[in-house]
């Protein structure tokens, strides 16, 4: 089982994506979309994992959800193609979260996720790209590896990186066994799983988030993640 803080450990000092605001992802069609204003997270969606996501104040938030396992929010319909993105608008609500995180997934199988103190078995929940106010990171889990996650290949495990301005729109895509990272259309990290790990017929897709606040070892977790709003998943063919 992965331990706490999973961001806390392996953290370079550069990112080895750079932002490229020329090379924007290529199209694909919405097939769903959530603002969270109707104050519940409701039946579009199925929760799994260590907690219970929820909607706060129009957003979706993880406050007070275990800190391992993940705890996520898969859209009820699945994606209705192998090509698949996951896109949501970043809410701070106040905090500056260094270890709790958020982030976006795509090619996850909820059936196999489960709910309780399991991690999921390896590229079951699928690729997220998640994030805190310094670091990002693009990884799959995998209780068999340290710490409980495994970065796609051809990155580092925890990238630095500058906080996301409030209100920015970040964005997962799976394409082949690519599987793309972006902040407001610019490309910021991009790696393979193999597609054994992986099946790009995995078609669930949705949010991640984890809250660290209530660990105290090895360190103590800090301040709980950023909502998530506005989310929006599209497919190709």
């Amino acid at each position: 089982m992965a331990s706490a803080l999973p961001f806390v450990l392996g953290i370079p000092a550069t990112a080895n994506a750079q932002p490229c605001s020329w090379c924007p992802p290529p199209a694909a069609t919405q097939f769903g979309s959530d603002n969270f204003d109707d104050g519940s997270i409701g039946s579009d969606w199925i929760v799994r994992g260590g907690g219970n996501l929820y909607v706060s104040n129009g957003e979706i938030s993880g406050v007070g959800t275990p800190s391992v396992p993940l705890s996520f929010a898969y859209f009820a319909t699945p994606a209705p193609g192998d090509t698949q993105e996951s896109e949501a608008v970043v809410r701070w609500s106040g905090r500056d979260p260094e270890h709790s995180s958020a982030g976006v997934v795509v090619r996850a199988n909820q059936a196999l996720v489960g709910n309780g103190s399991t991690i999921a078995p390896a590229g079951a929940s699928g690729v997220h790209f998640a994030f805190t106010r310094g670091v990002m990171a693009l990884y799959y889990e995998d209780p068999a590896a340290t710490n409980g996650v495994r970065p796609v290949t051809g990155n580092q495990a925890y990238v630095s990186t500058w906080k996301f301005a409030e209100g920015s729109r970040i964005k997962v895509r799976a394409e082949g066994t690519t599987y793309s990272a972006y902040v407001n259309g610019s490309l910021v990290l991009q790696g393979t799983v193999p597609a054994d790990v992986i099946p790009p017929l995995q078609h669930d897709v949705g949010i991640m988030i984890q809250d660290d606040s209530a660990v105290t070892a090895p360190i103590p977790g800090g301040q709980p993640p950023a909502n998530l709003d506005d989310w929006v998943g599209r497919y190709a063919a």
